[in-house]
């Protein structure tokens, strides 16, 4: 500025200098009034109609406002005009998230347009929504009031890379024989038993018998299996299996009954073949499997099931999710999108136990036979 200054004759510099500070002043000048309706019109569009985020993290979002109206918009003064974002779910209701304000780089002429770069922190909740970017006047209303139509930007909020789970790196690095409830979740030994006869208590109320054929996928370092150990029969059977070998060979060092097999399985296939079982288990294996996943792993099931046999497992549903999301730490499915998967691998499926999960969502327990109707 100061060599710009330099370059005005000399003459001049005084005219220069009032000019400078007049323009000063109006990009300073406050906004002490109520805008009419007429002066509320803008265009307001998002840089990047769509955009991903991972639940809790702050990214830009960035919105071009162009001024319709005939006064000068500032973010200066008693009533200053600000860009304000809300959270929507897609049917546009709104969200338990407070609206973030952004002021307005500099003074917005009419006729002209500015990027706010306004950002966007997601909620700590999965799932596909929609922010509404509006202009907003302290002490007057919003610009959408007025017949201004606001700008609405695609946004989906993922599992954080932070919470992603790499459970053979988990497998490898736990020291099994000191703490072996840990990795597979439970914080202490008690918790781990607590919910291991819960598990079976289950498998009682949906028709177990000491008798019963149980394959649990899944098994980890047996949170299920120390229950069947005193309640199965010579006559019942347990096979569990998982995709850690560590966890395999924790089990097989632990429990030695004959009727008691363990395997490793693959990401989407069971390395089982000749036996039927009245129970197949997923517990906790649906809630961090891709949606692929998940139905190779039903079909699987639906190879082994005894005839009149069940499959039990848990799946997160959440309603703001359109198909899935999130990671290996937690994976979120659309109820009616899930229960499509079901059915291609010829099964159907009945809600046994439902709870909230985290703010929209539910954890469900299901249990699967098999669909008459089906073919295969």
């Amino acid at each position: 500025m100061a060599r710009l200054a330099s370059l005005v004759p000399t003459p001049l510099r005084p005219l220069a200098r009032k000019v400078r500070d007049h323009v000063r002043a109006w990009e300073r000048a406050p906004l002490d009034t109520i805008l009419t309706p007429a002066d509320c019109q803008a265009v307001v569009e998002p840089v990047s109609p769509v955009i991903l985020v991972q639940q809790r993290t702050t990214v830009p979002c960035p919105v071009r406002v162009r001024n319709l109206g005939h006064t000068i918009w500032s973010s200066n003064g008693r009533n200053p005009v600000h860009l304000t974002l809300r959270w929507l779910t897609p049917r546009k209701d709104a969200v338990d998230v407070p609206p973030a304000r952004f002021r307005l780089p500099a003074p917005v002429y009419p006729g002209q347009s500015v990027v706010v770069p306004a950002t966007v922190t997601a909620p700590d909740f999965l799932g596909h929504y929609l922010i509404e970017a509006d202009l907003t006047q302290d002490g007057g209303a919003a610009f959408a009031t007025h017949g201004s139509r606001p700008a609405l930007v695609e946004a989906q909020v993922t599992g954080r890379d932070a919470d992603d789970i790499d459970y053979h790196k988990a497998y490898a690095t736990a020291d099994l024989t000191r703490d072996y409830w840990t990795v597979v979740g439970p914080s202490t030994k008690e918790e781990f038993d607590r919910l291991g006869q819960a598990k079976l208590d289950m498998l009682r109320r949906a028709g177990l018998t000491p008798d019963g054929r149980v394959l649990d996928v899944g098994c980890g370092t047996g949170q299920l299996a120390v229950p069947l150990e005193t309640f199965l029969t010579d006559r019942g059977c347990y096979y569990g299996t998982d995709i850690g070998p560590e966890a395999i060979a924790y089990c097989l060092q632990q429990f030695k009954r004959p009727n008691f097999r363990f395997a490793k399985n693959e990401m989407t296939s069971l390395p089982i073949a000749g036996m039927e079982f009245d129970f197949v288990t997923f517990f906790s294996v649906f809630t961090h499997t891709f949606p692929d996943e998940t139905v190779l792993l039903l079909a699987e099931a639906k190879r082994l099931l005894a005839p009149g046999g069940v499959v039990i497992g848990d799946v997160f549903t959440s309603p703001m999710v359109e198909r899935a999301a999130g990671n290996r730490g937690a994976m979120e499915l659309n109820r009616d999108h899930f229960l499509k998967l079901v059915a291609l691998a010829g099964l159907r499926a009945e809600v046994k136990e439902s709870w909230p999960w985290q703010k929209y969502g539910r954890r469900e327990v299901y249990s699967f036979t098999r669909d008459a109707g089906a073919a295969g």
